[in-house]
Protein backbone atom coordinates (compact mmCIF):
# COMPACT_ATOMS: atom_id res chain seq x y z
CA UNK A 1 0.00 0.00 0.00
CA UNK A 2 1.54 3.12 -0.91
CA UNK A 3 1.67 6.47 1.68
CA UNK A 4 -1.04 9.07 1.91
CA UNK A 5 0.40 11.92 -0.35
CA UNK A 6 -2.89 13.95 -0.69
CA UNK A 7 -5.64 14.80 1.72
CA UNK A 8 -8.94 16.44 0.18
CA UNK A 9 -9.84 19.29 2.54
CA UNK A 10 -12.87 17.90 4.33
CA UNK A 11 -9.54 15.56 5.83
CA UNK A 12 -7.44 17.92 7.13
CA UNK A 13 -7.15 19.25 10.43
CA UNK A 14 -6.54 23.05 11.77
CA UNK A 15 -6.09 24.53 15.13
CA UNK A 16 -8.53 26.93 16.51
CA UNK A 17 -7.04 29.14 19.35
CA UNK A 18 -8.99 31.94 20.38
CA UNK A 19 -8.78 34.60 23.03
CA UNK A 20 -11.82 36.41 23.52
CA UNK A 21 -12.53 39.37 25.55
CA UNK A 22 -14.85 38.98 28.53
CA UNK A 23 -16.32 41.45 31.20
CA UNK A 24 -14.78 41.27 34.21
CA UNK A 25 -15.74 38.33 36.95
CA UNK A 26 -17.78 35.94 34.21
CA UNK A 27 -16.15 32.93 35.50
CA UNK A 28 -19.61 31.11 36.54
CA UNK A 29 -21.53 32.75 33.19
CA UNK A 30 -18.52 30.62 31.06
CA UNK A 31 -18.70 27.82 33.54
CA UNK A 32 -22.60 27.12 32.95
CA UNK A 33 -22.20 28.01 29.24
CA UNK A 34 -19.27 25.10 29.19
CA UNK A 35 -21.78 22.74 30.79
CA UNK A 36 -24.06 23.79 28.01
CA UNK A 37 -21.85 22.58 25.29
CA UNK A 38 -21.51 19.36 27.17
CA UNK A 39 -25.19 18.68 27.43
CA UNK A 40 -25.48 17.25 24.01
CA UNK A 41 -23.10 14.42 24.74
CA UNK A 42 -24.88 13.47 28.40
CA UNK A 43 -27.75 13.48 25.98
CA UNK A 44 -26.41 10.65 23.84
CA UNK A 45 -26.58 12.78 20.72
CA UNK A 46 -23.51 11.65 19.29
CA UNK A 47 -22.17 14.94 17.01
CA UNK A 48 -18.44 14.03 17.42
CA UNK A 49 -17.81 13.16 13.17
CA UNK A 50 -19.78 16.05 12.73
CA UNK A 51 -17.86 18.71 14.81
CA UNK A 52 -14.59 16.83 13.93
CA UNK A 53 -12.91 17.93 17.23
CA UNK A 54 -9.96 15.51 18.62
CA UNK A 55 -9.38 17.59 21.44
CA UNK A 56 -10.16 20.85 22.96
CA UNK A 57 -8.92 22.98 25.99
CA UNK A 58 -10.74 26.27 27.75
CA UNK A 59 -9.18 28.59 30.53
CA UNK A 60 -11.04 31.10 32.05
CA UNK A 61 -8.32 34.40 32.77
CA UNK A 62 -9.55 36.75 35.77
CA UNK A 63 -8.78 40.13 34.87
CA UNK A 64 -5.29 41.62 35.79
CA UNK A 65 -4.57 37.64 36.93
CA UNK A 66 -1.04 36.24 35.26
CA UNK A 67 -2.26 32.50 33.29
CA UNK A 68 -1.14 29.45 36.11
CA UNK A 69 1.04 27.97 36.69
CA UNK A 70 2.95 31.35 36.26
CA UNK A 71 5.92 31.54 33.58
CA UNK A 72 8.92 33.22 34.02
CA UNK A 73 8.04 35.06 30.81
CA UNK A 74 5.12 37.12 29.47
CA UNK A 75 2.21 34.57 27.76
CA UNK A 76 -1.31 35.42 27.01
CA UNK A 77 -2.52 38.05 29.45
CA UNK A 78 -5.98 40.10 29.63
CA UNK A 79 -6.63 43.64 28.91
CA UNK A 80 -6.79 46.04 31.07
CA UNK A 81 -10.76 45.40 32.47
CA UNK A 82 -11.29 42.57 31.21
CA UNK A 83 -11.41 38.74 31.46
CA UNK A 84 -10.50 36.34 28.97
CA UNK A 85 -11.56 33.06 27.76
CA UNK A 86 -8.79 30.74 25.85
CA UNK A 87 -10.00 28.22 23.69
CA UNK A 88 -8.00 25.97 21.92
CA UNK A 89 -9.10 22.98 19.22
CA UNK A 90 -7.93 20.87 16.79
CA UNK A 91 -10.78 19.92 14.42
CA UNK A 92 -11.57 18.89 10.88
CA UNK A 93 -12.21 20.36 8.04
CA UNK A 94 -12.68 23.82 7.32
CA UNK A 95 -13.53 26.02 9.44
CA UNK A 96 -17.36 27.54 8.20
CA UNK A 97 -18.37 23.44 8.30
CA UNK A 98 -16.78 22.85 11.78
CA UNK A 99 -18.27 26.06 12.92
CA UNK A 100 -21.48 25.40 11.73
CA UNK A 101 -22.02 22.12 13.40
CA UNK A 102 -22.31 23.89 16.30
CA UNK A 103 -24.69 26.83 15.48
CA UNK A 104 -26.97 24.41 13.73
CA UNK A 105 -27.58 22.47 17.33
CA UNK A 106 -30.15 24.98 19.28
CA UNK A 107 -28.29 23.34 22.47
CA UNK A 108 -25.12 24.27 21.45
CA UNK A 109 -25.78 27.48 20.12
CA UNK A 110 -27.12 28.66 24.10
CA UNK A 111 -23.93 27.81 25.04
CA UNK A 112 -22.37 29.61 22.21
CA UNK A 113 -24.94 32.78 23.23
CA UNK A 114 -23.98 32.85 26.79
CA UNK A 115 -20.39 33.43 25.87
CA UNK A 116 -21.05 35.87 23.10
CA UNK A 117 -23.65 37.32 25.89
CA UNK A 118 -20.24 37.74 27.90
CA UNK A 119 -17.94 39.05 25.88
CA UNK A 120 -16.77 42.63 26.50
CA UNK A 121 -15.15 44.07 23.07
CA UNK A 122 -15.16 47.91 23.84
CA UNK A 123 -12.88 49.69 22.57
CA UNK A 124 -12.35 46.99 19.74
CA UNK A 125 -15.75 47.08 18.39
CA UNK A 126 -18.19 49.29 17.15
CA UNK A 127 -21.23 47.91 19.04
CA UNK A 128 -23.57 48.61 16.00
CA UNK A 129 -21.47 46.65 13.42
CA UNK A 130 -22.80 43.93 12.42
CA UNK A 131 -19.96 41.46 13.33
CA UNK A 132 -19.84 42.87 16.59
CA UNK A 133 -20.56 40.68 19.94
CA UNK A 134 -23.05 43.43 21.29
CA UNK A 135 -25.25 42.99 17.56
CA UNK A 136 -25.48 38.92 17.53
CA UNK A 137 -26.38 39.44 20.92
CA UNK A 138 -29.06 41.90 20.01
CA UNK A 139 -30.39 39.94 16.62
CA UNK A 140 -31.16 36.73 17.27
CA UNK A 141 -27.97 34.89 18.25
CA UNK A 142 -24.88 32.97 16.84
CA UNK A 143 -27.88 30.66 14.66
CA UNK A 144 -29.03 33.96 13.19
CA UNK A 145 -25.64 35.73 12.39
CA UNK A 146 -23.46 32.58 11.22
CA UNK A 147 -21.75 34.71 8.86
CA UNK A 148 -21.20 37.59 11.41
CA UNK A 149 -20.12 34.40 14.15
CA UNK A 150 -17.49 33.27 11.93
CA UNK A 151 -15.78 36.94 11.45
CA UNK A 152 -16.02 37.73 15.12
CA UNK A 153 -14.11 33.99 16.34
CA UNK A 154 -11.60 34.91 13.35
CA UNK A 155 -10.99 38.24 15.00
CA UNK A 156 -9.81 36.56 17.99
CA UNK A 157 -8.34 33.15 16.33
CA UNK A 158 -4.59 33.06 16.25
CA UNK A 159 -4.83 29.69 14.88
CA UNK A 160 -5.16 30.19 11.07
CA UNK A 161 -7.61 28.11 9.64
CA UNK A 162 -5.52 27.51 5.97
CA UNK A 163 -2.45 26.02 7.96
CA UNK A 164 -2.96 21.86 7.80
CA UNK A 165 -1.77 19.92 10.25
CA UNK A 166 1.22 17.99 8.45
CA UNK A 167 3.32 15.13 9.13
CA UNK A 168 6.40 16.92 6.79
CA UNK A 169 6.76 21.22 6.64
CA UNK A 170 6.83 22.02 2.77
CA UNK A 171 10.68 24.25 3.31
CA UNK A 172 9.17 26.76 1.21
CA UNK A 173 5.79 27.45 3.16
CA UNK A 174 4.57 30.51 4.22
CA UNK A 175 2.48 29.41 7.01
CA UNK A 176 2.82 31.60 10.29
CA UNK A 177 3.55 28.36 12.53
CA UNK A 178 4.33 25.14 12.55
CA UNK A 179 1.24 22.55 12.55
CA UNK A 180 2.88 19.18 12.64
CA UNK A 181 0.14 15.70 12.25
CA UNK A 182 1.39 12.13 13.21
CA UNK A 183 -1.60 11.04 10.99
CA UNK A 184 -2.57 13.36 8.83
CA UNK A 185 -5.95 12.80 7.36
CA UNK A 186 -7.35 10.65 10.53
CA UNK A 187 -10.80 12.55 11.05
CA UNK A 188 -12.53 11.75 13.99
CA UNK A 189 -15.72 9.98 11.59
CA UNK A 190 -12.55 7.78 10.35
CA UNK A 191 -11.95 6.53 14.01
CA UNK A 192 -15.55 5.96 14.68
CA UNK A 193 -15.68 3.99 11.52
CA UNK A 194 -13.19 1.94 11.54
CA UNK A 195 -11.43 1.39 14.91
CA UNK A 196 -12.69 -2.30 16.09
CA UNK A 197 -15.59 -1.37 18.83
CA UNK A 198 -15.01 2.26 18.70
CA UNK A 199 -18.64 2.98 20.43
CA UNK A 200 -18.16 0.34 23.00
CA UNK A 201 -14.44 1.68 23.83
CA UNK A 202 -15.53 5.67 23.77
CA UNK A 203 -19.22 5.76 23.63
CA UNK A 204 -20.77 8.96 22.99
CA UNK A 205 -22.21 9.49 26.79
CA UNK A 206 -18.59 9.40 28.06
CA UNK A 207 -18.34 7.07 30.90
CA UNK A 208 -16.17 7.98 34.55
CA UNK A 209 -12.46 7.02 33.42
CA UNK A 210 -9.81 6.64 36.38
CA UNK A 211 -6.48 7.85 35.21
CA UNK A 212 -3.44 6.94 36.18
CA UNK A 213 -1.07 9.76 38.21
CA UNK A 214 1.50 11.00 35.56
CA UNK A 215 4.87 11.15 36.91
CA UNK A 216 6.13 14.70 37.79
CA UNK A 217 9.04 16.25 35.98
CA UNK A 218 12.40 16.53 38.15
CA UNK A 219 12.29 19.08 40.45
CA UNK A 220 14.45 22.01 38.95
Amino acid sequence: MDPIKSIPAAEEQHMLLLFLPLKKKTNETVAKAVATLNAEAKAGNDLRAATGVHYFMIYHLADGQKPLPALPVTSFQTMPGKDMLVVLSIYDADFAPYIASFVTNPVIAFGLNAIVNAMDETGIMDPEDPRSAAYIKDNGGVAANPDAFNCLLMRYNFGDPTVPAAAKIPANSNYKYVLGATFPGLTVGKILQNYPNAEALWPSTAVDIQYEPSTPPPTC
